[in-house]
Order: C-alpha cells, then sequence, then structure tokens
C-alpha cells in the first residue's frame, strides 16, 4: 500500500510546490521560478493556504508570501486538512488549528497521527505487554475522542466513506467504514485508497479498479507491477521499475518511460527521465524542466546521491 503522503513535496497545491535546492527547500511556481526562498531545512506541501516548513529542528506554518503564521514549535506535523492539523511535541500528539490553537492533546501511547479526512484521522496506538511492544491504527474524531478502536496493522485515509485496513501482518486488504465494520471483505493482496468513486486493488496477480460495492469496474490484469490512487482522472502505474499514467478506464495516457512520477495535482506532475527532471503535463510533455542536478559530496556521502533536488 501507499497510503499516506503526508509530505506531499514535489506536487503543486495553491500554485507553489516545495522542492528540495541543493540541501534547502523552498517553492517555485508553475513557471519553474523560485517563489520563496529556499531556506528550509524541510517543508511540505501547501494545504488549505498553509504549509508546514523546519527551521532549526522545529517544524511551523508559512503562508503563500513566506510569511511565518504559525511559529516553528513542533517536533513534527501532518498537513492541514479540513482545517485541522496533527502535531506533535515531545511524546504527545495534538491536534491544531489554523491560528496555532491546540484543540485536542492525545495521550502519549499515541504514537502516530495522520491527516484528517471525512472529520477522522488515523492514530497509532502503542500496547505494551510483558514481553513486547506492538502497534495497532484506529481513528479519532476532530475532537480528539477515539472512534474506531485500534485493531489494524495498517489503514489508509477514509474517501468515499471507506478506508483501506489491514488487520494482520501480512493479512488480505479490505475497506472499512466508519464504524470500523468491513463493508468490502479483507480479500487483496494490495490495495490503495478510493479517489474519485474507485480504488485499484490488487488479487490473485491482476490490477482492477472497484466501486464502493466491490464490484469489478476496469479490468487492468498483470500489466502493471503497481497501480496507485487515482488523482485528477489518472493513475500513476509502475512496470518495470518505469512509471506512466492510466486513466479510469484503463488506457494508457502517459507512456510508461519515466525513472520517477508523482501524482497528478493542478494539472502537472513531476516527473524524472534519464538526465531530465521537471513537471508534466495531462499528456506526458515537460512543462517545466531542467537538467537533473548533480548529487553534492553531502548526498554522496551520506548514501543520498539518488535524492530528489531542483
Amino acid at each position: 500500500m501507499n497510503t499516506f503522503d503526508i509530505g506531499t513535496p514535489w506536487l503543486f497545491f495553491d500554485g507553489l510546490a516545495a522542492v528540495k535546492v541543493k540541501n534547502r527547500w523552498g517553492f517555485i511556481d508553475k513557471n519553474g521560478n523560485i517563489a520563496i526562498e529556499p531556506k528550509y531545512n524541510d517543508a511540505f506541501g501547501f494545504s488549505e493556504g498553509l504549509a508546514a516548513v523546519e527551521i532549526d529542528k522545529k517544524y511551523g506554518f508559512i503562508d503563500r508570501n513566506g510569511n511565518m503564521v504559525i511559529d516553528p514549535m513542533f517536533n513534527f506535523v501532518i498537513a492541514f486538512s479540513e482545517g485541522l492539523a496533527s502535531v506533535v511535541n515531545g511524546n504527545n500528539c495534538s491536534i491544531i488549528d489554523k491560528t496555532g490553537n491546540t484543540i485536542a492533546t492525545l495521550g502519549d501511547e499515541i504514537s502516530d497521527l495522520q491527516q484528517f479526512s471525512e472529520g477522522l484521522a488515523a492514530a497509532e496506538v502503542q500496547h505494551e505487554t510483558y514481553d513486547d511492544v506492538n502497534f495497532k491504527y484506529g481513528f479519532v474524531d476532530r475532537s480528539g475522542r477515539m472512534v474506531i478502536k485500534p485493531q489494524f496493522e495498517w489503514v489508509g485515509a477514509f474517501s468515499d466513506g471507506l478506508a483501506v485496513a489491514v488487520l494482520t501482518p501480512d493479512g488480505p486488504v479490505g475497506y472499512i467504514d466508519k464504524t470500523g465494520l468491513f463493508v468490502i471483505n479483507a480479500q487483496y493482496d494490495e490495495a490503495e485508497d478510493f479517489s474519485e468513486g474507485l480504488a485499484p486493488v490488487k488479487k490473485d496477480g491482476k490490477w482492477c479498479f472497484i466501486d464502493r460495492t466491490g464490484a469489478v469496474v476496469t479490468m487492468l490484469g498483470d500489466r502493471y507491477d503497481n497501480v496507485f490512487s487515482i488523482s485528477e482522472g489518472r493513475a500513476i502505474v509502475k512496470k518495470d521499475d518505469k512509471y506512466g499514467a492510466i486513466d479510469k478506464a484503463g488506457n494508457l495516457i502517459v507512456d510508461v518511460q519515466f525513472d520517477s512520477l508523482f501524482n497528478f495535482s493542478e494539472g502537472l506532475a513531476f516527473a524524472r527521465a534519464g538526465k531530465t527532471q521537471g513537471f508534466i503535463n495531462a499528456s506526458g510533455v515537460f512543462e517545466i524542466q531542467k537538467p537533473v542536478p548533480k548529487p553534492s559530496l553531502f548526498d554522496i556521502i551520506s548514501g543520498k546521491k539518488n535524492q530528489l533536488r531542483w
């Protein structure tokens, strides 16, 4: 599964995309020009007008003009969604609003809290026994109350009223509703989040798109190694370490030719092909492109020579 996209760098939101320039993060506009100076240790994509950035090992939030609107005071954050963001301070996860006020502080048994989607956020809960520590996922509501008990090995985000869920390690994947009950039985080898009414699932080595009832809408077969959730009518596909994109009917609309390809957002998707990188349009043509930067000495020493940089 490829469920949580906590950082959403390299995707356009609000007309800006977070990119790494040398060893600092900043933001470019849709012409490929620097819009917010690359001066941050880390940065996530914009969401609801705010983007998380890291300064001196603490995260805060900036607006589209680069103004700090929530001071960097958190050890880690998850991007805003539905007016709320998940933040970590010390050993505690909390929920804040867009003014930085704390809505709820969860206990230290919560080790991870994801983005809110349809009023719920996935929460990882730590359980300690005499000889072991294990983690299970449940869901909290906007007040921080656990409304779906932590019982799952892994979950996705709610979309169209359903969320990907796995009960046991390496177990089959299904979809639960907001009561925590499986409404599409756990039967798939792999599955992605619902989006735009469809979800890609893999069973017996073959991929297809299903609808909310679990009915097969589009059979894709074994043409691809991976199929990812739909975004703007397109799903990224992978075959033999190359990426392309298909539409909801399974038609190949971007040839499987890229070394890297991210989801489409605001009509563009980040891609790499050979020595070229940039943002392609819906037809697979580069709208913004530049040579792939050579790795810095720091990247080579740290083993990150293939890390994405702008």
